[in-house]
């Protein structure tokens, strides 16, 4: 049994990824399995899929802790979320990265692939150029990089069942599988994921939450990172006024400087500046 797990943000279609990843295992004579694991449910907050492909019935109906193979649609989780966690030696991790393989952090000896599927999907017109939609892509980049799947189920389960623009997908999909770049396993040390972190504690009761971002971790929602153009910032002050995650401190000649660590990139600070100076800009 092949054991899969997914890694992206909510809107780039990790759910659906692995569901036609079980489709297509199915088109190929294969017994799959998929199902998701919510938390926060928001656009751009971190969202896991899990998946299972094997020659027989599968029974098992737990997550996936160990797995074969981790594919992460988002290559700024790889700063925020412990996505290689029980990922063993000869597993094999594949990234929506525009850089190759090797730039790639893992645990040592494991296999390493990358897409720039964020290119691909906008090239085709697949979500927006701040968010799109790379799911297709990095399952087309799979079928070439690990053979689970084949590409013709592939594209015949992306024609059957992808809702919208199906024509793009099918083509987005053949590109990822035409552009994964590979890697074969190492034996020299390659830089950490970060470590597993402690249990998110639940929200106090009432309409106000007083946890702060940093223990929630809402900063690895961030899709988008505010930059101030300080050639042309007034110090207003009110950036950090109405900044709802106190994610805005100041410099020593009081410009405003955003702390990532707080920051979930929610653009209030862009909306409210009174001469517009702070770019809202899309993470790697």
């Amino acid at each position: 049994m092949i054991e899969i797990r997914f890694h992206g943000r909510g809107g780039q279609g990790a759910v659906l990824a692995s569901e036609l990843l079980a489709q297509a295992a199915f088109l190929d004579g294969k017994e799959p399995q998929s199902f998701p694991f919510f938390g926060v449910e928001r656009r751009g907050s971190p969202v896991t899929a899990y998946a299972r492909i094997d020659d027989k019935p599968i029974r098992l109906r737990t997550s996936i802790t160990e797995p074969d193979i981790v594919v992460v649609l988002d290559p700024g989780l790889l700063k925020s979320t412990p996505v290689a966690d029980g990922l063993h030696p000869g597993g094999f991790l594949l990234v929506n990265s525009r850089h190759p393989p090797l730039e790639i952090p893992a645990p040592p000896g494991v296999r390493r692939a990358s897409v720039d599927a964020s290119q691909i999907a906008r090239a085709h017109g697949l979500g927006s150029a701040t968010m799109p939609v790379v799911n297709t892509v990095v399952l087309g980049a799979l079928a070439r990089a690990t053979g689970v799947i084949s590409l013709d189920a592939l594209t015949e389960a992306i024609e059957k069942y992808v809702p919208a623009k199906p024509a793009q997908n099918r083509e987005a999909a053949i590109d990822g599988f035409a552009s994964v770049q590979l890697m074969e396993s190492t034996t020299f040390p390659v830089p950490s994921l970060p470590s597993a972190r402690p249990p998110v504690p639940s929200l106090p009761e009432g309409p106000i939450a007083s946890t702060p971002t940093t223990t929630l971790r809402t900063s690895a929602w961030r899709t988008l990172t505010p930059v101030i153009h300080l050639e042309h910032c007034t110090k207003c002050n009110f950036c950090w006024k109405f900044c709802p995650d106190d994610a805005i401190e100041f410099d020593e000649h009081g410009y405003p400087v955003v702390r990532l660590d707080y920051c979930k990139g929610c653009g209030i600070c862009a909306e409210e500046c009174p001469p517009k100076v702070i770019e809202m800009v899309a993470e790697d």
